[in-house]
């Protein structure tokens, strides 16, 4: 067997292998990749081409092509020697929802239609809703993370209390959490995992846009394990889809009036939701479904029929209506977006 020069390791289609490299850098030794004819006035340079397994794609500078050149180095004529990332996909679920299977309190999601829905454990086991929105980060509401905890917890207090789970009953262990800094107006909280999950059919974060999805009549999906009829926390993933509805009404809804100093607490389950300009309002379906207790923290996701993608418009906050009052509350992706992506960025 020749001299080895060097072992290269390559990520090609997914798949991991060495090529041996002697000391001539054109002179490949490995039988598996059998050197190439030569050509008169010819000559032959050595390139790969870097891929990634299904519900990946590839981040990089150039096209993912690289040549290796004379000192024995993989380089691209735009990165240079700077290698690729393979990223996970985002709002391309294999098996997009469709209104099928109706049940009371919404439909079943039986084919895994909404794979970036998380679920949540707190303590003393009560049941709330995250969305991954990448391979290793999920939004949910401050509220969900405060839950029995006092106002003065801090979020190393809180992360040791949680479970999560996503895909199939996937527990995933949880790094920290990081709470908005004016949570009490912006409910809203980032989870980081301690390791980034696998990305697949069934675990797939949604994507987020700055592009403003929220408006009058637009039909989002919701998902969730919340109480239904009997008032009693589904075992089984659902959905239902709900049109957004008009802010001033959902104000008058809620607080009597949309001006300020006439406002007053009008909820008809006695506990008021945050609204403001952070904010937005969903009906119910024509089904007269709805969003209830243990739903919070999911997305209000949008397809983009243009790109077929799913967006996350929103993430539900006050998931108390139940029906019994008209309107669901969600925080918009776009008032947190610039908020999300500095705080992942600069962990």
């Amino acid at each position: 067997m020749r001299a080895l020069g060097a072992i290269v390791t390559l990520l090609l289609w997914g798949q991991l292998f060495a090529v041996d490299l002697s000391n001539d850098a054109m002179d490949i030794a490995d039988d598996s990749c059998p050197k190439p004819p030569e050509v008169v006035n010819g000559y032959v340079e050595h390139s790969v081409r870097y891929r990634c397994r299904p519900y990946y794609r590839l981040r990089s500078e150039g096209d993912g092509v690289y040549t290796l050149n004379s000192e024995k180095q993989w380089v691209n004529t735009v990165a240079g020697e700077k290698l690729p990332e393979c990223e996970a996909v985002c709002g391309k679920p294999k098996h997009p929802v469709d209104q099928v299977q109706r049940i009371i309190g919404g439909s079943l999601d039986a084919k895994g239609s909404f794979p970036w829905q998380a679920k949540m454990i707190s303590r003393h086991n009560l049941i709330t809703g995250a969305t991954l929105i990448s391979d290793q980060w999920l939004l949910t509401t401050a509220k969900n993370l405060f839950l029995n905890h006092s106002e003065n917890a801090t979020s190393q207090d809180i992360a040791p209390t949680l479970k999560l789970y996503v895909g199939r009953e996937q527990l995933v262990e949880i790094e920290k959490v990081v709470l908005h800094p004016n949570h009490s107006t912006v409910d809203i909280g980032l989870i980081k995992l301690k390791q980034k999950v696998p990305v697949n059919d069934r675990v797939m974060p949604i994507c987020l846009s700055s592009k403003d999805y929220v408006a009058l009549g637009r039909m989002g999906y919701v998902s969730g394990w919340g109480r239904n009829a009997n008032f009693k926390f589904s075992q089984r993933l659902k959905y239902v889809m709900l049109p957004v509805a008009d802010q001033d009404r959902c104000v008058q809804h809620y607080e009597g009036s949309t001006v300020p100093e006439e406002k007053a607490p009008k909820s008809p389950v006695g506990v008021q939701p945050i609204l403001n300009g952070h904010t937005f309002c969903a009906g119910m379906s024509k089904y007269q479904e709805d969003t209830c207790y243990g739903d919070a923290g999911s997305a209000f996701a949008i397809h983009d029929l243009e790109q077929d993608t799913w967006y996350a418009a929103g993430i539900l906050s006050f998931d108390k209506s139940c029906t019994v009052a008209e309107y669901g509350v969600y925080m918009k992706v776009t008032s947190i977006l610039d908020w999300v992506q500095n705080t992942m960025a600069d962990d």
